[in-house]
């Protein structure tokens, strides 16, 4: 009996299993997708913007930095607008308890980040901290739970040890680059130079608004010496 057939479409049958177990569901609005390793149902895609910064070694992001920040690389996935799919997946992550959210982004961005050039020979992830409280608040930091997925698909570990928060901000939402500088100042620590000495660290965080956190968590790794820093965040707003 020739079994051939079977062999060829064994692939395709347990996928199909794996759908009706953990089916694929678009990040937004919970609607199905189409293949597994997309985020976004057909529907939702539409108003979903990719920025494609990772093909660009100087793009929006990094020129946010020039002369603040010297950054190997920097990129966002998506562009961020009040009302976009983008806010809703992220007020989902943040918000809501999604964490799965994160680790799902991170996956896919960090599958494109792999074939970067711009992004290559990094040491560790560091997401940006949150303080003790608001993660016991929150259950999770949901920066951290995007590092896990490019971890995963950059093969790269992930370090919550190196840079703590010892400052409690205010929430950033509603404040100005001045007024978020202002409250973002002296907020982190560098707990274990030792191990960014001489290193390139991939800095990550949800989103990318005044660049005052970010920023700060930078310049908090360069107490180290030649410590390298790139930087990578779900979605930048335009």
């Amino acid at each position: 009996m020739d079994l051939s057939f079977f062999k060829q479409d064994l692939p395709h049958a347990f996928n199909c299993f794996l759908d009706l177990l953990y089916p694929n569901l678009c990040i937004a609005c919970g609607g199905r997708t189409h293949a597994r390793e997309e985020l976004f149902c057909l529907t939702c895609q539409y108003q979903v913007y990719p920025t494609q910064m990772h093909l660009r070694p100087e793009n929006e992001f990094t020129n946010h930095f020039k002369g603040r920040i010297s950054l190997v690389a920097g990129a966002s996935l998506y562009y961020y607008s009040k009302g976009s799919r983008v806010q809703k997946a992220l007020e989902l992550l943040k918000y809501r308890g999604e964490y799965e959210i994160g680790i799902r982004i991170g996956q896919h961005f960090g599958s494109l980040l792999k074939n970067a050039a711009n992004f290559k020979n990094l040491d560790y992830i560091i997401p940006v901290p949150l303080h003790p409280n608001r993660k016991n608040q929150r259950g999770y930091n949901q920066s951290a739970q995007f590092a896990i997925g490019l971890s995963e698909s950059l093969e790269c570990p992930t370090r919550e040890d190196i840079l703590i928060r010892t400052k409690e901000t205010i929430t950033q939402t509603t404040k100005n680059r001045i007024e978020r500088n202002q409250n973002i100042q002296a907020a982190f620590k560098l707990q274990r130079p030792d191990l960014v000495k001489g290193r390139h660290v991939l800095l990550v965080d949800d989103i990318l608004t005044t660049g005052a956190t970010l920023e700060s968590c930078a310049l908090t790794l360069q107490q180290s010496e030649l410590v390298s820093i790139s930087m990578a965040t779900i979605a930048m707003t335009s």
